[in-house]
């Protein structure tokens, strides 16, 4: 005879628990801990009585994904449900409450929302500037292998060094456009052969994809000339941290058991200046970068999941206004 004890508890729990706000915060912490462990790497710890009092639930800490032998530290407190964000077809609304909940005056936090329906966990990096105001957020903010290329981008935000072009005089290139050519073109095949890391998004490689998207037929030659004249401080600039960065573009494909997330970054130096006839001028300065990561489909159960990760950040146009 088999027993009937579960069977109608079963079906009645989970609407009886759905209210449940300590039990429902509780899973939504496991679940979201168990997400940061193994997308990043991460080591993660729950927070104290007198943390957990200041809202960081989780403190999450992982290699830094381009800088060896350096510890990225973030804290993290987790929503779910309805309250604070809303499941879009392509990403999710994080609503005002939730932003001015994590909120603090002194340090940035990593909010975690869950999607009870689908436990899907989202992440959204609040920093003490951030706007109160709901936002929608894409695919790209799902967590994931990818997170901690994200992570580290937002952590960048703050940290001390040569930032905005500040101290980067171009001088533009005489001689025919030819001539220009030929100068520009040597110096970035020298670059090629450098390691040049950008404190936000890390090791940019400049390969033949850059040059052919700068000096394609269709473009000006007034804007293939400003390119060539900024090539010869492309490994300096890109040292520095931007002004102001933009995400234009975010794909997502399926491949041979792997996932593919594209990305195309708008990097804006805004104290750059160009050394013309007429004396200094300021400039600003815009770079387009490529980047593509990829990660196995099954990465939550991937047993090598850390060596299967790859990423590559590419050029693809460097120009000024």
């Amino acid at each position: 005879m088999k027993s009937t004890l579960l069977r109608h508890r079963t079906i009645l729990e989970p609407k009886q628990n759905r209210e449940n706000n300590l039990e429902n915060g509780n899973d939504a912490e496991v679940l979201s801990a168990s997400m940061l462990l193994k997308a990043m790497g991460a080591e993660v710890s729950w927070g104290s009585r007198n943390e957990d009092g200041r809202k960081i639930d989780l403190i999450c800490s992982y290699d830094h994904p381009w800088i060896i032998k350096e510890r990225l530290i973030f804290f993290v407190q987790v929503k779910s449900g309805s309250t604070y964000g809303r499941k879009l077809e392509n990403g999710f609304t994080l609503l005002g409450v939730a932003k001015k909940s994590a909120q603090r005056t002194s340090h940035p936090i990593c909010l975690i929302w869950v999607e009870r329906e689908t436990n899907s966990t989202y992440w959204a990096y609040i920093h003490p500037f951030s706007t109160n105001v709901s936002q929608n957020y894409g695919d790209n903010h799902l967590v994931n292998p990818a997170t901690r290329f994200d992570i580290a981008r937002c952590q960048a935000k703050v940290i001390p060094g040569k930032s905005e072009g500040s101290g980067i005089i171009i001088k533009e290139l005489s001689g025919t456009l030819q001539d220009k050519r030929a100068h520009s073109l040597k110096k970035y095949k020298s670059l090629k052969t450098k390691t040049i890391v950008n404190p936000n998004l890390g090791i940019v490689e400049l390969t033949r994809v850059g040059w052919r998207h700068m000096f394609r037929k269709q473009r000006s030659s007034i804007n293939k000339e400003k390119s060539l004249n900024l090539i010869p401080y492309l490994g300096n600039l890109l040292e520095h941290k931007p002004s102001k960065i933009y995400i234009t573009k975010n794909e997502f494909e399926t491949e041979r058991g792997y996932e593919f997330r594209t990305s195309e970054y708008v990097l804006t130096y805004e104290k750059v200046q160009i050394n013309n006839a007429g004396g200094l001028e300021n400039t600003s300065v815009i770079i387009r970068l490529l980047e593509e990561i990829m990660w196995p489909e099954n990465w939550q159960e991937n047993s090598m999941l850390s060596q299967l990760i790859k990423r590559r950040l590419v050029l693809l146009s460097a120009y000024y206004k």
